[in-house]
């Protein structure tokens, strides 16, 4: 009996306090109770979410964001692998040829070619990433092995803009194989061979190298490097000279390092 009367006044005190949090939701008044307990419960759904969402088995953004970044990483040590290698067979090629001497040539990357659009036009300079601080000066030749490239036309602290042989406004003395003496001027995706008397004979496929144009101060084209071979001859019988059109053996569009030659006295 003692536990049926213990009973009675808790059932109505619980009962009356159901019905008073009843009518005080039914007039409005447990707004603020209601609000602040939002307010906790947001709190607390906003922690539990961020620490969910950056769970990888939750979250399929969060995994496929950091796939991405992966892939990214990877293709940017593949490209740094083959940048690698593609300057290490430059240095090796380089150092195998005998002529200019490879402790006279400084390496250079290809950083630019102003003016060049790829599949329209071909490379007529390049912006390489030594400078004066290198000791690299105007009118110095540039080379890939023993093949003419073209020659520093300017230079800046940390870099140099080379003219290439094939550029409109770049002309140096030439001669073939036989002596025939010219001059090679640029002319885009070949070069012409100049100025040649008629009484010299020169032929197709033979070799045009530098004649050599250095000044008193060890700057300049050294002779004997290879400008490229005679791809065709025109020579009129009532002209004074001869030209010809001349290839290079060098792929402009595809260097990505070349050699300048920093030539001692």
């Amino acid at each position: 009996m003692k536990r049926k009367t213990g009973f009675l006044p808790v059932f109505f005190v619980v009962a009356f306090l159901c019905v008073l949090i009843l009518v005080l939701s039914l007039s409005g008044n447990l707004k603020f109770l209601s609000s602040f307990l939002e307010k906790r419960t947001a709190q607390i759904q906003g922690i539990t979410f961020n620490i969910f969402r950056n769970l990888p088995f939750i979250s399929g953004e969060a995994k496929i964001k950091k796939l991405q970044e992966n892939n990214l990483e990877l293709l940017s040590r593949v490209s740094d692998f083959e940048k690698l290698k593609r300057e290490n067979a430059a240095l090796s090629d380089q150092f195998q040829t005998t002529y200019p001497p490879s402790y006279e040539l400084l390496k250079a990357e290809i950083i630019g070619a102003p003016g060049f659009i790829p599949g329209i036009s071909l490379p007529v300079n390049f912006i390489l990433s030594k400078g004066s601080k290198d000791s690299v000066k105007v009118g110095q030749a540039v080379v890939v092995k023993n093949n003419l490239v073209g020659k520093i036309s300017k230079t800046s602290v940390n870099l140099s803009e080379a003219i290439l042989i094939n550029n409109s406004s770049f002309s140096f003395t030439a001669r073939t194989e036989n002596g025939a003496q010219g001059i090679i001027k640029g002319a885009g995706a070949s070069l012409t061979f100049d100025n040649v008397l008629l009484s010299e004979n020169i032929k197709i496929s033979e070799i045009v190298l530098t004649k050599g144009d250095v000044n008193q101060d060890g700057i300049g084209i050294p002779a004997d490097l290879i400008v490229g071979k005679i791809k065709s001859v025109e020579k009129n019988p009532s002209d004074l000279f001869q030209k010809a059109e001349i290839a290079s053996f060098v792929n402009f569009v595809g260097l990505s390092t070349v050699f300048i030659y920093t030539q001692t006295k």
